[in-house]
């Protein structure tokens, strides 16, 4: 990613050890090529959530890193997913989070449901799916709890808003939208017991004295679902005039 040219290197190594390392710049290398192996050395001892949060640092600070590269923060992305594919990394670029999807069906959902809910000023449902990456991707640590409850909000949120719907969950919210758009009972009534298994006092999104049985595989299906879901809405949505 580096161009060479003078004094990449030493600036690049004062950026990271600032904003990501926070150690002192006075105690970094004067010359190009020692920083260079300053970093070599400093990336190699990296716990691997570390590796992955340094790439991440790297791709959001292009601007002051890679002072004279052509590359931006998109083609960062692009370029990492490439690498990540070739080395069977489990994590992608989504939406500019880091997350351990790599499924190339699973990403484009996400990334199409953040993308349409910002276009249309979905503003809720924006926020909830891209909180929902956010708790899946988080290192070491991933919030899979709130991630689901953040992802089937998602729909509650869009389905309330382009039906203008003050009821109280999803189901009667999708009862009003169901006016407006083609909506096909079955699918309803299975959006509404997902809603349910997510709603209901042993579910997720009560406060319970036991912690439900949710993990890796529970939440990314919910975070893909609904933003498949979504996508879904918004075409119908699209077709009939209720989206900007």
């Amino acid at each position: 990613m580096f161009d060479e040219k003078d004094g990449e290197w030493l600036s690049a190594a004062s950026w990271i050890a600032q904003f990501f390392r926070k150690v002192p710049v006075d105690e970094l290398p004067h010359y190009d090529n020692r920083c260079r192996e300053w970093i070599k050395a400093y990336f190699f001892s990296l716990h691997w959530y570390e590796v992955y949060d340094f790439i991440e640092f790297i791709a959001d600070s292009y601007k002051n890193i890679l002072r004279y590269g052509s590359l931006n923060r998109e083609r960062i992305h692009v370029v990492c997913n490439k690498l990540f594919e070739r080395e069977f990394s489990g994590y992608r670029f989504i939406a500019g989070v880091l997350a351990p999807i790599s499924n190339p069906a699973e990403t484009s959902e996400i990334s199409a449901a953040i993308e349409i809910t910002s276009r249309a000023g979905l503003d809720g449902a924006h926020a909830h799916i891209q909180t929902a990456l956010q708790l899946l991707a988080q290192r070491p640590e991933p919030d899979y709890r709130n991630s689901v409850k953040e992802a089937i909000s998602a729909v509650e949120s869009m389905a309330k808003q382009l039906s203008s719907s003050n009821a109280q969950g999803l189901a009667g919210a999708l009862d009003e939208l169901s006016k407006q758009l083609p909506l096909h009972g079955a699918l309803r009534a299975a959006f509404v017991k997902l809603y349910g298994y997510t709603s209901d006092e042993s579910g997720i999104r009560h406060a319970i004295l036991d912690e439900p049985n949710v993990g890796f595989d529970e939440a990314k299906y919910m975070v893909v679902v609904c933003s498949a879901f979504v996508n879904f809405l918004a075409s119908k949505a699209q077709t009939v005039g209720l989206l900007k």
